[in-house]
């Protein structure tokens, strides 16, 4: 997605628009098969801009747990700076520098650094996902299973008995 900056003034611009996750390149595109909708609040200080990026899809997981597939709303807020040119701000800054004959700012990669970012370690159905049974299989939130557990090495008992 693209933001043209040439005749943009001082000050704060809203941009929005729907994007087709196969235009950002998503890393993990079978996840998001909606549309993406971006909303971008651009302020610009001479050739410096800022630009905030909010980000909302429905997303289409496989629970880690317990391996069902699930729905979730996708709704994140994104900030990345920008400059044209060489200036006041240091690589430092976490600022991504733009040729000085800049029309556009194309914010592709800062929308996908932001799906990047908010992918949780574990992705979960619900927060208390019971999972499957290591022995069985069977779907411990809908089913109980009278597996016996795993015989604990005789060596190991003792640490056992400490999570008691």
């Amino acid at each position: 997605m693209k933001i043209f900056i040439r005749d943009l003034e001082d000050g704060i611009h809203e941009v929005e628009g729907v994007v087709e996750p196969g235009q950002i390149e998503l890393q993990e595109p079978e996840l998001y098969n909606n549309k993406l909708s971006i909303h971008a609040t651009v302020d610009r200080l001479e050739n410096i801009f800022r630009i905030k990026i909010r980000i909302r899809t429905q997303g289409k997981y496989i629970c880690d747990r317990c391996l069902i597939d699930f729905e979730r709303e996708f709704d994140e807020l994104y900030e990345q700076l920008y400059q044209i040119g060489s200036g006041t701000l240091d690589e430092d800054d976490e600022v991504e520098f733009l040729p000085e004959n800049s029309i556009e700012i194309d914010i592709s990669k800062a929308i996908r650094d932001a799906f990047i970012l908010a992918r949780p370690m574990q992705l979960l159905c619900s927060g208390d996902c019971k999972g499957l049974c290591p022995v069985c299989g069977i779907d411990l939130n809908h089913k109980t299973c009278n597996c016996v557990e795993k015989q604990i090495d005789p060596r190991l008992a003792k640490l056992k008995s400490l999570l008691s």
